[in-house]
């Protein structure tokens, strides 16, 4: 207590010459004497007050004053990158399941073998589909746009996929025909399903099921042990003429215009695939009906009366 007492006087400069003698002779003045001779070196900064207020105003308002937080707009990312997992997922399953087509353009026939060594011959104008990867024994389907005959190889079902219908069978020879408004299946070995418009039906050799202007007929006796058309002939029984100039135009590679002429009157006959003039022939004149071919891809019908 007595050294704090006399530290506080020599500070304030209250002892007196006797008293400030016998203080100098003490441990702790040398001590507290070291440090005044610190504080009396360290010489304030000049200090400017307008400098002063101005900065610490700037400094408060910057506190006060809440950041604008910029939120970044992800949804462009997002929907680009959905878009590019679409691309690569199409792009995963175009490649590692792609489709074998075969087509026969107009005016051809073609013929292929599927994997299981069943074949098909497309008629002129049809277009076949179907995925390697996924054919094995116990999945045969293939897609059918036109009209083919079929040699199945005996197995599991073999499926045939049209806009019109679907034919199931296990191994047998038929011919699938899918037109416009027009559907139609003949069986000529085994059994064959046929399933059309919520109906199902069975075919053995020698029938047939044709869907034609919104009527399905199931007709039996058929004697033919292939379709005509793979013998290069084109055969119709009873069919609204306008189904058989289309099938013309598909086996010659032409157009075929018309005047004054009844397209749903029936024709039964047939022409021949290979010269253009006795087809014409054999087709108008059993309905008394001439043709004009002077430019020989676009063929004009007209009446005989004009």
């Amino acid at each position: 207590m007595e050294e704090e007492k006399n530290i506080l006087k020599w500070l304030n400069g209250d002892m007196s010459d006797r008293e400030l003698a016998a203080f100098k002779q003490t441990s702790a003045y040398k001590k507290y004497a070291q440090i005044a001779q610190y504080a009396s070196d360290l010489k304030p900064n000049q200090l400017n007050t307008t400098q002063a207020y101005a900065a610490f105003k700037n400094k408060a308002e910057a506190k006060n004053t809440k950041p604008k937080v910029i939120k970044p707009n992800f949804n462009w990312i997002s929907a680009a990158a959905a878009a590019v997992v679409a691309v690569l997922i199409t792009t995963y399953f175009i490649f590692s399941n792609p489709a074998t087509t075969t087509e026969a353009k107009l005016a051809q026939l073609t013929q292929t073998q599927l994997p299981d060594q069943s074949e098909v011959l497309l008629n002129s104008g049809s277009l076949l589909t179907y995925v390697k990867n996924d054919w094995d024994k116990n999945k045969r389907e293939v897609k059918l746009k036109g009209e083919a005959y079929f040699k199945v190889t005996k197995g599991s079902n073999f499926i045939v996929e049209t806009s019109a219908g679907k034919v199931q069978v296990l191994g047998t020879q038929f011919n699938v025909k899918e037109r416009k408004d027009y559907f139609e299946v003949h069986c000529y070995e085994g059994r064959v399903r046929v399933d059309h418009g919520g109906k199902k039906l069975v075919l053995t050799p020698g029938e047939r099921y044709r869907f034609i202007n919104g009527t399905g007929k199931k007709m039996t006796g058929l004697p033919a042990t292939q379709p005509s058309w793979t013998l290069d002939e084109s055969s119709f029984d009873a069919i609204p003429l306008k189904y058989v100039l289309n099938e013309l135009e598909r086996k010659f590679d032409i157009t075929i215009t018309t005047q004054s002429i009844d397209l749903d009157q029936l024709f039964a006959g047939s022409f021949g695939n290979k010269n253009l003039d006795k087809a014409l022939r054999a087709v108008t004149v059993p309905l008394g009906i001439e043709y004009d071919d002077t430019n020989p891809k676009n063929i004009r019908l007209y009446a005989n009366n004009q």
